[in-house]
């Protein structure tokens, strides 16, 4: 590696990178390449992350910094060790975090700086020759960039298409604790015993007919199933050991609504669908992803891993039983036979639903294959727990479908693991304690009481900025005196929106609160970098901008509160 002066007083690196040798900037016109990067970013935000592929000699930082503001954050991949390890040295700025570009912790790393209020306010570039030079890692690198940003940008609108129902479905719930038994009392109960996973993809009646095949051994297996399955399973005479149901809406209770008298065990969570768990006559298990958080008693209760399909959570759940190897069966994540669902896992609500296929990836045959966003997202997701549990706690993965290929669990026929995968010991069946004790009532007063009082004090915030606007003077925060009256309203108003954003409670509001977070800042705040340090200091401005927080916090309280009241109704 060599640092080379450009034709235009600048430095770049000249490194050799398999058999040949690259400048990884323009040796004539350095200039030209911070020009492109300064382009990338020329609309930035205030509370912008910049993400950069390849740091080089670095010295693109210090325009960069011209054209930032406090809030900026700078995230910058390095492929190259020596020259990472250089510019640890030269890098003294708190807002640019210098990392090693590692395949195997990039996801990791931009998970950790990517999320639901900032993925739509992202700048990415690769600088100079870096996206030629390291072709291959930076495909991964963006690869790695695609699926962060899909989730986050997912979450958002998840919120906008099912916070009403995860209200309701909370409050509904919170009643059939005390009949449920906490999935922590299942951990490592069938160590060493396999699981087959069954999702309704459109591989599922091929494995289901191996599996009636070879039924005699399946008392050899502890069989997992999401709900919509369940219909094909036991019209096929297989019975699974549990049941899976996470989805919010009611189309999952029509899915079952024929076989709620079974005795099968019924897994669910806080947002699972109210009807189908009030009325499942069968063992329920609890998997806790919000009350643990928020209910001192029931802070040791364990939850599971969320991919965004129920499969995930099933494998999740096979995991923590301590199964190996988990069987993935009917689980796709593609378009095989150009289905979206085995033909006897389709419902009548499926007719509604639009299936693009707008992507192709390999299959577990090396040919392409027809999928989704979507599905392609959940592949990901999926592929990423595989690679952390296999490595971790040697857990093998196994996938008998016949759709997308899923890294980390490789094909095999059906047939051939039942041959191959026996053992003497007996799985063990669901135990039954239900040992959740608390007053589902009062919680869920408790929790209406706690949207009340934001709710008065975003009335109270809405006042105090009303106050401020009245007044004629325009003052800086900035030269304001700790005593003045003003400023003491201010600071008080700051006060009330750091308690609401803080508070254990927000975590009830669930999609509601994100969505809210996310609008407002597009809405209102949403002031350019370069504007940063004038509208920050201006207090009629500051006002302004949080009175239509106030307004719209007071709006969506409101209406949360009116959906509690309903399903208070309703249930208790």
């Amino acid at each position: 590696m060599q640092k080379i002066e450009t034709l235009d007083g600048y430095h770049v690196y000249y490194v050799k990178n398999g058999k040949k040798y690259y400048y990884l900037a323009d040796k004539n016109n350095y200039k030209k390449d911070i020009k492109e990067l300064l382009k990338t970013i020329e609309d930035i935000k205030f509370d912008s992350l910049i993400i950069i592929f390849g740091v080089d000699t670095g010295e693109y930082l210090n325009a960069l910094y011209n054209v930032l503001c406090e809030k900026n954050r700078i995230l910058i991949f390095e492929p190259n060790k020596e020259i990472f390890n250089e510019g640890q040295n030269n890098i003294d700025n708190d807002n640019v975090r210098l990392v090693f570009y590692d395949e195997n912790s990039v996801r990791t790393k931009l998970y950790s700086v990517i999320n639901n209020t900032n993925f739509n306010n992202l700048y990415v570039h690769a600088f100079g020759n870096y996206s030629r030079v390291y072709r291959e890692e930076y495909e991964i690198f963006m690869e790695n960039l695609d699926c962060v940003y899909y989730t986050a940008c997912s979450s958002i609108s998840i919120a906008n298409r099912f916070s009403q129902i995860y209200i309701k479905n909370l409050i509904g719930n919170l009643k059939s604790l005390k009949s449920a038994t906490p999935v922590n009392l299942y951990e490592n109960i069938n160590r060493g015993i396999p699981a087959i996973i069954v999702s309704a993809g459109p591989s599922l009646d091929k494995n289901l007919a191996d599996m009636v095949k070879y039924k005699s051994k399946l008392d050899k297996y502890f069989i997992i199933a999401g709900n919509r399955t369940l219909r094909a399973m036991l019209k096929n005479g297989i019975r699974p050991d549990m049941v899976v149901s996470i989805d919010p809406v009611n189309d999952n209770y029509d899915m079952m609504k024929d076989y709620l008298e079974e005795d099968i065990p019924l897994v669910f969570y806080e947002y699972s669908n109210r009807y189908l768990i009030r009325d499942y006559k069968g063992e329920k298990i609890y998997v806790s992803t919000l009350l643990s958080k928020t209910i001192p008693k029931l802070c040791g209760l364990k939850g599971v891993y969320l991919g965004g399909s129920v499969a995930h959570t099933c494998v999740d759940i096979a995991n923590i039983m301590g199964c190996s190897p988990l069987i993935l069966a009917g689980q796709d994540f593609a378009f095989t036979y150009g289905k979206h669902h085995s033909e006897s896992a389709v419902f009548d609500s499926d007719k509604k639903n639009n299936y693009n296929t707008d992507l192709n990836v390999r299959d577990v045959f090396g040919k392409r294959i027809k999928t989704n966003v979507t599905l392609d997202h959940f592949r990901a997701k999926i592929e990423e727990y595989i690679k952390f549990y296999s490595e971790v706690n040697n857990v093998e993965f196994i996938n008998v479908s016949y759709g997308a290929e899923i890294k980390g669990a490789p094909h095999r026929e059906l047939c051939e693991v039942f041959k191959i995968y026996n053992t003497d010991s007996r799985k063990k069946n669901c135990i039954i304690d239900r040992t959740i004790e608390i007053d589902a009532e009062g919680i869920a007063y408790d929790i209406l009481n706690y949207v009340k009082r934001c709710t008065a004090a975003a009335e109270e915030g809405e006042e105090l900025c009303k106050d401020l606007l009245s007044s004629e003077s325009d003052k800086s925060l900035m030269d304001m005196d700790e005593d003045d009256e003003e400023l003491k309203k201010f600071i008080y108003v700051m006060g009330i929106v750091n308690g609401f954003e803080s508070s254990a409670g927000r975590l009830y509001l669930g999609g509601y609160f994100n969505k809210f977070l996310f609008d407002i800042k597009e809405e209102t705040f949403n002031m350019y970098a370069k504007d940063y340090d004038s509208l920050t200091s201006n207090l009629r401005y500051q006002s302004k901008c949080f009175l239509a927080y106030f307004h719209k916090m007071k709006d969506f309280l409101r209406e949360v509160e009116s959906l509690m009241l309903d399903t208070l109704e309703e249930f208790y």
